[in-house]
């Protein structure tokens, strides 16, 4: 399974698997990312910019700590 990081709209860092998204929406001037679980209010500026990220987002690998 794939995952991706984004910045949530309170600074939350948040990984999220690509494929359970199932649409990106405007909602009263924020960008969200719509999945079987609801909404993620994302820093994104627009529509277009989320779509870019998410398609060119690096996987997060399980690094040693």
């Amino acid at each position: 399974m794939r995952f991706i990081k984004i910045k949530g709209y309170n600074d939350q860092d948040i990984a999220i698997n690509p494929k359970a998204i199932t649409a990106i929406k405007e909602v009263g001037g924020d960008i969200c990312l719509m999945t079987n679980g609801g909404a993620i209010t994302t820093q994104f500026t627009s529509i277009e910019a989320a779509v870019d990220y998410i398609q060119r987002a690096a996987s997060m690998s399980m690094g040693v700590s």
